[in-house]
């Protein structure tokens, strides 16, 4: 369980408590970066943007936005996709051995996650994508591919700010 000393993921510490002003400054900044990634969403013909704010979510909201932990969060995130996607297609090309390989693949997944190995590959934000990836209003080839291009775009997107922001701190 999360405690405020012991946050959620890769060591990020708690946000401190912020005051109403610099909230609402923040507020700015937020209600301008959704407006810019669903813009920048619908220019690209991008429909479904919850893979996006999902990980967004993920990475702010989890790992407290520290940026030792992007690329694990992005690299698990996409490795969640994956594997959601492997459920989707392996059964449908291969039946029940397809079924069995996707699965093997998940038990192999949690197996390492449990044992905290392939850190990369296999964190939460793996099981959490693969968690949503596989809802079955969610889980066609169409939309595990559209979340997947939101998730990029949104990858993309968050990297660069991440990348200004240590290049404006130097």
């Amino acid at each position: 369980m999360a405690t405020q000393a012991r946050p959620i993921e890769h060591g990020a510490a708690p946000a401190l408590p912020r005051t109403p002003v610099k909230a609402l400054a923040m507020l700015g900044i937020v209600i301008l970066a959704v407006a810019a990634f669903i813009g920048i969403s619908t220019a690209l013909g991008l429909v479904s943007v919850y893979g996006g704010f999902l990980f967004v979510f993920y990475f702010a909201g989890l790992c407290h936005a520290a940026p030792d932990a992007f690329i694990p969060a992005a690299v698990g995130a996409f490795c969640g996709l994956g594997i959601a996607a492997l459920l989707t297609v392996l059964p449908a090309t291969m039946g029940i051995a397809g079924m069995a390989v996707a699965l093997g693949v998940v038990l192999v997944a949690v197996y390492a996650l449990l044992l905290g190995r392939a850190g990369l590959l296999v964190n939460n934000a793996t099981m959490l994508f693969l968690t949503v990836g596989t809802i079955p209003a969610l889980n066609t080839t169409a939309m595990l591919a559209e979340m997947a291009l939101s998730l990029l775009l949104a990858v993309v997107l968050l990297g660069a700010a991440l990348l200004v922001g240590r290049m404006r701190a130097r």
